[in-house]
């Protein structure tokens, strides 16, 4: 029996301590066909519903049964009363944590969760893109389908005054009504958010990395000042500093964090498509580079036009003809991870003038160059300097580079299509 499911994914719990489950709406799948709703606490209670083992109702255990059959965290214990003997309770039935005892008391009776004909309604990205992968990956098995639906088509829907606590049965309605709306998530969408993940990650080891670093620099140089015996170090401060991390013992495993973190990326991205057919032959793009690009974009079909893709990555124009950068009183409503890595795509092409792309940019700061060598400013000097021409070459270059690559995925993305046409 097909069945509607609405997900709103949320962070478990707030920096106050205020508990914040993930919500779960689906259409008819209480009793009597009446909408049922559950709210998971937790991350396991996550995987138990995508894996369709979500604890529904618990019963009395029987002494003597089988209770290895359940995982752990699904069974329920009672402390032990100061009178009561359990020395005859057979293995299983009876465990001690610290000073305290327990007796199992009771098992799951019905579970709840992901079933055959199953269809799932989430928001594309966010924090719920673990949930969404590993209900598609389970849903693979067992015949259900997960599909999401972009942020901003889903705020058209609920608008602005609507609660958000009726997200999940919003979704639910949705994904019933209006599929056409929705992503479905597959194996090439589990993927990406394996390489988002791996790039966050990364980030995360860096960032640690070069904290570790400012507290050490910061340690090192009061610790130079303020010594009472006033002694000067022996060479350069700077020099005597990379002698001491050197032997640090929390940078080194740091680094060596960094290190592991990069390599997860490099394999999460080396195992798309995308980057065999698109990257990998783009001289000066590596896997953290395209990571960006990956985790940001997550899928192409988000943009029916490279002029959307354009606006999203902050490389497109603006009405009166200026190049969008943030400017005090107008919205900057592009993506600032995309933004940043076009500007490092660029740094790169300036560095490689005999790539393909490094071309492009010279051809195109010989245009403007062309095009401007007679316009004066009011101080007799030209109105354009060699800076000038620099950055808006550059920035015609990324153009056109977000041009091809919007043109190159979707390319890739109607070749998958067509193979699942054949292959049905």
């Amino acid at each position: 029996m097909e069945r509607f499911i609405g997900i709103r994914h949320r962070v478990k719990k707030t920096t106050a301590g205020q508990a914040r489950p993930t919500q779960i709406f689906i259409l008819g799948g209480g009793k009597k066909g009446q909408d049922l709703v559950l709210d998971l606490p937790d991350e396991q209670s996550e995987l138990d519903f995508a894996h369709g083992v979500l604890v529904a109702a618990m019963r009395d255990v029987k002494m003597g049964e089988d209770v290895s059959i359940f995982p752990p965290h699904q069974l329920g214990w009672r402390k032990v009363k100061d009178d009561e003997d359990v020395s005859a309770l057979p293995k299983g039935f009876f465990k001690k944590e610290g000073k305290d005892r327990y007796v199992l008391g009771k098992v799951p009776a019905a579970f709840e969760g992901l079933r055959e004909g199953d269809v799932v309604g989430m928001i594309l990205g966010g924090s719920g893109d673990r949930l969404a992968a590993a209900l598609s990956r389970s849903g693979e098995n067992v015949g259900a389908s997960v599909y999401r639906v972009p942020s901003f088509v889903f705020k058209n829907w609920r608008g602005q005054d609507e609660d958000k606590d009726k997200d999940a049965e919003l979704l639910a309605q949705k994904v019933r009504n209006e599929r056409g709306s929705f992503y479905k998530v597959e194996s090439r969408d589990r993927a990406f958010i394996r390489v988002s993940e791996a790039l966050s990650f990364r980030q995360e080891a860096l960032a640690a990395r070069i904290a570790c670093e400012q507290r050490l620099h910061a340690s090192f140089i009061g610790s130079i000042f303020l010594s009472e015996r006033g002694l000067y170090p022996e060479g350069m401060i700077e020099k005597e500093y990379q002698r001491r991390s050197a032997n640090d013992m929390v940078l080194q495993n740091l680094e060596e964090e960094l290190k592991r973190r990069e390599s997860e990326l490099k394999k999460a991205v080396e195992a798309t498509a995308l980057w065999d057919r698109v990257f990998a032959p783009i001289s000066g793009v590596g896997p953290r580079l395209a990571a960006a690009f990956i985790a940001s974009i997550v899928d192409i079909r988000r943009f029916e036009t490279d002029a959307k893709l354009k606006a999203y990555c902050g490389a497109h124009v603006l009405p009166d003809g200026r190049f969008p950068r943030r400017r005090g009183g107008e919205v900057a409503n592009w993506s600032p991870d995309l933004r940043q890595a076009l500007y490092l795509l660029g740094d790169q092409f300036n560095r490689r003038p005999d790539s393909v792309w490094g071309q492009k940019l010279i051809s195109y700061k010989a245009k403007f160059r062309d095009r401007h060598a007679k316009e004066i400013g009011t101080n007799g000097k030209s109105r354009y300097s060699d800076g000038h021409i620099h950055r808006m070459a550059t920035w015609r270059t990324l153009t056109k580079f977000v041009e091809w690559l919007w043109k190159e995925w979707w390319k890739l993305e109607k070749d998958r299509q067509r193979e699942e046409r054949q292959a049905a």
